[in-house]
């Protein structure tokens, strides 16, 4: 049986990894929240080492989906962008704690014109697609928010970037279950 609704974000059947991703940078965010004592360095670190995995996930399902399905491009970006992001946090410390915040806000600034983008891209075909719009606008405030609290304590930013950790988590692994192929749904 083909699909015959399409998601922004294509199809592939590597959904799971994509909602396990989700699950998992959840419960960190949980865990930063609960341990905000861990300080910047390993945030830093773990975040680093989180967007890495996630670029993999990312890369592995843009070249899982045929080329010819919408939305492949998104995943390929994101995955080289979070991949490369993710090695300067790990490779250069002082560095990423300068510039962390900066990180937080262009990735959420990306992602949030990619949630925008997907759904106006999606109102004819998805039922759910002011979900996307409304996931895009929140993460533009929060873009917003990172780019103002540059000046402010590390503890701060550890609060907000634990906050932010469990709403992406979340919003991930919704989207897992959007790009689950119509076979596989039951």
């Amino acid at each position: 049986m083909m699909d015959t609704l399409q998601s922004f974000y294509g199809r592939t059947k590597y959904w799971w990894a994509i909602l396990v991703l989700g699950i998992a940078v959840a419960l960190l965010g949980l865990w930063m929240l609960f341990f905000p004592i861990a300080g910047f360095d390993l945030l830093a670190m773990i975040f680093g080492w989180a967007l890495i995995g996630a670029g993999i996930f990312e890369l592995v399902v843009a070249t899982s989906m045929e080329k010819k399905i919408p939305g492949w491009g998104w995943w390929l970006a994101s995955g080289i962008i979070d991949i490369l992001i993710g090695l300067v946090l790990v490779i250069n410390q002082e560095l990423s704690m300068e510039v962390l915040p900066y990180f937080f806000a262009f990735i959420f600034l990306f992602k949030g014109i990619q949630n925008i983008v997907a759904g106006f891209s999606m109102t004819s075909q998805n039922k759910y697609w002011w979900l996307y719009l409304l996931n895009g606008v929140l993460m533009l405030i929060l873009s917003w928010i990172f780019f103002s609290s540059v000046n402010n304590p590390a503890f701060i930013i550890d609060f907000l970037v634990s906050i932010v950790f469990i709403y992406w988590g979340a919003m991930t692994a919704f989207i897992s279950f959007d790009v689950k192929p119509a076979q596989l749904k039951k």
